[in-house]
């Protein structure tokens, strides 16, 4: 989502007016869920997918026809993929989806409001974004940070945005409600899940690499900086040069969201940085090496007085049992336990 929305920002900069086609409803068994996007060029090229198929050339044909109906048009479609439509297509999934297409022109206003759901996503916080359409026009659209403000809706009144924000944050999917003739739809957008690395050798590059390609938001952290670079890392959002490791954790803002990798070049910095990655709430902590150095770092904390609890947060060996050998093998292995570990496993 973070690229997609990149791009739309981009090509409105340039000048060029896009479709943005969403998924605000589905159910059943569907190619993607709600929430899910697209943007359409006039060229009827893409980015993003709503699921690819029969649904997507569709809602892209709807996309061409949409361009010459004006500026801000808005128009909804549903699918039903349960009956004639799926078998026709060949299609094994069935279900129900409902997409919102959206005409955004390449003016100020509609760059100032996807700039700001931009930069919330670049810096790693949520944003929302209220879109009010009536017969066939959008007619406000807001988008606003939820730690800090609320939207001032003319067809809403304050409290119902809270709980209409709040029910999209929760579920992280589109919430559509009708008032008189307006559809409010409320959208959150939920920034990538930041992974921390701590040491920049050679299992961290392949590493943090396909952590980014999964959607991780990845900060790799090292005292050299021959290694942390970003020749050498050029898919990181940020890449820190420490002095030392001894309070590497400072400045950081680690959240029950974060993960943590542990693949620095020695045992006792290895140590250093786990140590103080079990006081944060960090989501996931994991640190690479053998059951031997494991167990001789562990009784080391328990040495320091950290208790048995928060050493067994700790996943170590990292990684999923696959039998990695190579540097990118064990990176398949490590973010391959991300995933798991993402997708609630």
């Amino acid at each position: 989502m973070k690229k997609l929305i990149s791009n739309l920002c981009s090509q409105l900069e340039s000048g060029n007016d896009l479709i943005l086609a969403s998924i605000i409803k589905s159910s059943g068994s569907t190619p993607r869920s709600s929430g899910s996007k697209m943007i359409v060029m006039r060229d009827g090229s893409i980015d993003g997918t709503i699921g690819g198929g029969l649904v997507e050339a569709l809602t892209q044909k709807a996309a061409a026809e949409l361009f010459d109906q004006g500026e801000n048009v808005v128009a909804f479609r549903e699918f039903d993929l349960s009956n004639d439509m799926a078998a026709n297509a060949d299609m094994i999934c069935g279900g129900h989806v409902e997409v919102m297409l959206e005409h955004l022109p390449a003016e100020k206003k509609t760059i100032e409001i996807f700039s700001a759901v931009n930069e919330s996503l670049r810096s790693g916080k949520h944003a929302a974004l209220f879109t009010v359409s009536e017969e066939g026009l959008v007619k406000e659209r807001q988008a606003v940070r939820p730690c800090c403000q609320l939207p001032e809706l003319k067809f809403a009144e304050e409290k119902e945005a809270a709980r209409l924000l709040e029910a999209a944050l929760k579920s992280g999917t589109p919430v559509v409600e009708n008032f008189a003739n307006a559809i409010l739809v409320t959208e959150a957008f939920i920034p990538q899940p930041d992974l921390y690395i701590f040491g920049a050798g050679h299992v961290s590059r392949p590493t943090a690499e396909l952590a980014t390609s999964v959607n991780f938001r990845t900060v790799v952290l090292d005292d050299r900086a021959d290694f942390a670079n970003e020749e050498r890392f050029p898919q990181a959002a940020e890449i820190h040069v420490l002095d030392n490791f001894d309070d590497c954790f400072a400045g950081l803002e680690i959240t029950a969201n974060s993960y943590i990798i542990i693949v620095t070049r020695g045992h006792l910095h290895d140590k250093t940085v786990l140590g103080q990655a079990l006081g944060t709430p960090a989501k996931y902590v994991g640190m690479i090496g053998s059951s031997k150095k494991r167990n001789a770092i562990y009784d080391a904390l328990r040495g320091e007085g950290i208790g048995q609890k928060q050493i067994n947060r700790c996943y170590c060996p990292i990684g999923l049992t696959i039998g990695a050998q190579t540097p990118e093998e064990i990176a398949v292995s490590i973010v391959g336990e991300l995933i798991q570990i993402r997708a609630g496993g």
